[in-house]
């Protein structure tokens, strides 16, 4: 039985090569990093879906065609920084009938479905879940309630889980971290997504 009252909401870029999975370039070509990226988020996108009842994907650029294929709403992006971006994304969630959100990345199609569910499992004790990767930052962030943690997070810096955990102790809230896993940014990294059980040809 797939979860249901929490919005799941996958921020994901278009597959444009060049634009998307820069790093990998270092050793694949920008059509081969593109197709990459598709590969990471169609794990992704296929797995919440999976996992939960209510799914959207908040898109960069709503008209690109990879989007259409999931039968997902694709909500725009908008613009500002990331933490603009997911304070919208939250602010729709929290104003339907949603309970609860849980906001994902692309970048870990290695991650268990068990990982997903612990951070719904923990929103019950408390208001913020954090999901910490090896970079920085994290890899999801279950919120229990609307909730403002985003603002002035040095975004792409290696500070990104500090700053917000910052964020979330001046305003008193409670914060449970998962585990620390691994985002998929460089060529090395796949290897160690295929070591988990996820290759770019089983998406």
């Amino acid at each position: 039985m797939r979860i249901s009252n929490i919005r799941v909401i996958i921020m994901c870029k278009a597959p444009v090569p060049g634009r998307v999975k820069t790093r990998l370039m270092s050793r694949y070509s920008a059509d081969q990093a593109a197709a990459l990226h598709a590969a990471m988020a169609t794990t992704v996108i296929n797995r919440a879906v999976r996992l939960f009842e209510d799914v959207v994907i908040a898109a960069d650029d709503v008209s690109h065609p990879f989007f259409a294929g999931f039968g997902l709403p694709v909500l725009a992006q908008g613009e500002g920084d990331l933490g603009e971006r997911m304070d919208r994304q939250l602010e729709m969630a929290f104003s339907s009938s949603a309970e609860a959100a849980l906001l994902l990345g692309t970048d870990s199609p290695h991650m268990p479905d068990a990982r997903l569910i612990a951070a719904v499992d923990k929103l019950k004790d408390v208001d913020v879940v954090l999901g910490p990767v090896e970079d920085g930052g994290y890899d999801l962030v279950a919120m229990s309630r609307l909730l403002s943690v985003f603002s002035d997070i040095e975004w792409s810096s290696g500070l990104v889980l500090e700053q917000t955990m910052e964020s979330c102790h001046h305003q008193r809230l409670s914060v449970q971290q998962l585990d620390t896993s691994f985002d998929v940014d460089f060529p090395e990294d796949i290897a160690r997504a295929g070591q988990k059980g996820w290759f770019p040809n089983k998406p």
